[in-house]
């Protein structure tokens, strides 16, 4: 998953975070900083996400970020919190890893576009998701499709054709 790293990159694949994270390469970046694939080395070389900024950024976003994902520690639709923190180049969190982003699964979509089913049933995920993310007191500011991960998809049709009927019947979303 994690592509080559480049020059001028804050961490580089090897190096460790407080010996418990080890970074296998950078997997993403912008004007907020940087995202890195590592392994924890204390809990089975499970796969994490690093996220790191610079620590002399004039606009430092990370600590909002970590502030806000603690609130949603337990919600179904929130990343796992690993830790997080700081030393003299970078502030860091630590997450779990998700998979590929919406815009990905639908540019591999036949025709590049979600079928109406499929796409009521991630509408209806999305929303629940800010549901979580408004619960706790915050708004997300930058939805879109980049920014919205899976880590798993379970999919049972019965359900789902149940669910939506059920919704339907009732005249609201559950």
């Amino acid at each position: 998953m994690a592509a080559p790293s480049s020059e001028g990159d804050m961490l580089l694949p090897g190096q460790t975070i407080r010996n418990h994270w080890k970074i296998v390469g950078k997997i993403g970046g912008g004007g907020f900083g940087e995202i890195y694939e590592a392994l924890d080395c204390l809990n089975n070389d499970d796969q994490v996400a690093v996220k790191v900024e610079s620590s002399k950024a004039t606009k430092q976003v990370l600590k909002m970020e970590v502030a806000v994902l603690r609130r949603l520690q337990g919600k179904r639709h929130a990343c796992r919190f690993h830790g997080c923190g700081r030393n003299e180049k970078f502030n860091y969190l630590v997450m779990s890893l998700q998979g590929r982003n919406l815009a990905d699964l639908r540019r591999e979509s036949p025709r590049q576009c979600f079928s109406i089913s499929t796409g009521i049933r991630v509408a209806l995920q999305v929303l629940r998701a800010i549901e979580d993310i408004h619960s706790v007191g915050f708004l997300h500011r930058d939805i879109k499709p980049v920014n919205i991960f899976y880590y798993y998809i379970e999919i049972d049709p019965v359900a789902c054709a149940m669910s939506l009927r059920a919704c339907v019947h009732q005249g609201q979303p559950r």
